[in-house]
């Protein structure tokens, strides 16, 4: 499973069905977890350092993961971009496209729901909980008991602090250790000082 699948997963209120993260954290998050991956897959690597640093394309070749090929093809020509404008771009629209990756391998089930009774959304209902309790008990043990995060946690974590959303995953008393606890562990990240700028400048924009 991607790193944006993970995310999502465990992003997605398990009693509604409804996301727990914004639009405008959830689309440069989601960009980020696609930019984890393509990183690791040899398609994208980091250029430079500090103020210019750029994310440029080490090996233009399709990747066989549709989901990650689908997000490869939005900044595969583009040059070398900030890692901000480059997880901005391949997250958009990315929260219903992973979504539906989702539906498709069985995780989730699609459900139609109104909002006040009237609009018509469409909610995510879990059909197999065991990945998503399981990272999450991973990523507490991490946050709250200062276990070691492992390949597949220290990204989210990363994610989940650039986000401002450590809170989802933790209960009410151990929010504030949780969300230092990331802070920590995502220190050096670049992929998730990417994130949080574009969070920024999407806030910016809105206000």
């Amino acid at each position: 499973m991607s790193t944006a699948e993970d995310f999502l997963l465990i992003a997605t209120d398990s009693d509604t069905g409804k996301p727990m993260i914004g639009a405008t954290q959830s689309a440069p998050a989601l960009g980020g977890a696609f930019l984890f991956d393509l990183v690791g897959a040899g398609r994208l690597a980091l250029e430079g350092r500090g103020r210019s640093a750029r994310v440029a394309v080490a090996e233009h070749s399709p990747i066989d993961i549709p989901i990650l090929e689908q997000a490869f093809a939005r900044v595969r020509n583009k040059g070398r971009l900030t890692p901000s404008k480059c997880v901005s771009m391949m997250g958009k629209q990315a929260k219903g496209l992973v979504y539906e990756t989702l539906v498709a391998d069985g995780t989730l089930r699609r459900r139609p729901a109104k909002a006040l009774g009237l609009f018509p959304l469409t909610r995510y209902d879990l059909v197999d909980t065991t990945r998503r309790d399981d990272l999450r008990t991973r990523i507490r043990a991490s946050l709250v008991h200062d276990q070691p995060a492992d390949a597949e946690t220290r990204p989210l974590i990363g994610l989940l602090s650039a986000a401002g959303m450590t809170k989802i995953v933790v209960d009410r008393p151990d929010r504030r250790t949780a969300k230092a606890r990331a802070k920590i562990l995502s220190e050096g990240d670049w992929i998730s000082d990417g994130v949080r700028a574009a969070i920024k400048s999407a806030q910016v924009a809105m206000s």
